[in-house]
């Protein structure tokens, strides 16, 4: 498959991270050791910005950041700068900061002839409430609707 002009997610891409998908994204720590992270929480608002709910609890994310997208048929490398938009989300269940990654570069890893299979997830039983929570952080990440 073609690449994406730089810095433009496809649409099928942005379509896929309305959120509650798996990314991982990796970046350094405060020591410059490189530090990844599976999320989940994580909404595309168009095809420049991803915003993802980043949990305080000893982690940051510095700067520049990588992030795998894994899904059934998708496969994407993205590469930006991470921008801290508002130091403490009202809907997370912990500390969580909503961070925009403006993306600077988009790589389609797909290959010819393979069909990727994405990595999912579900609540155990009892545990369903925390869907609605999930929701509530979407809502947040996405921002307020446009008013033009």
């Amino acid at each position: 498959m073609p690449e994406s002009a730089p810095g433009e997610m496809p649409p099928q891409l942005v379509q896929f991270l309305l959120g509650g998908q798996a990314l991982v994204v990796a970046t350094v720590d405060d020591q410059g050791a490189p530090l990844t992270t599976l999320m989940t929480w994580a909404v595309a608002r168009n095809q420049q910005t991803l915003t993802l709910a980043v949990d305080l609890r000893g982690r940051s994310l510095h700067g520049k950041v990588a992030i795998e997208v894994l899904g059934d048929d998708i496969c994407y490398g993205l590469r930006g700068t991470a921008v801290v938009e508002k130091e403490q989300m009202q809907c997370a269940p912990f500390p969580c900061a909503l961070v925009a990654v403006r993306i600077e570069e988009v790589r389609d890893h797909s290959a010819a002839g393979v069909r990727f299979t994405g990595p999912k997830y579900a609540f155990h039983s009892g545990k369903e409430h925390r869907k609605g929570v999930e929701e509530a952080v979407y809502a947040e990440l996405k921002g307020p609707a446009p008013t033009i």
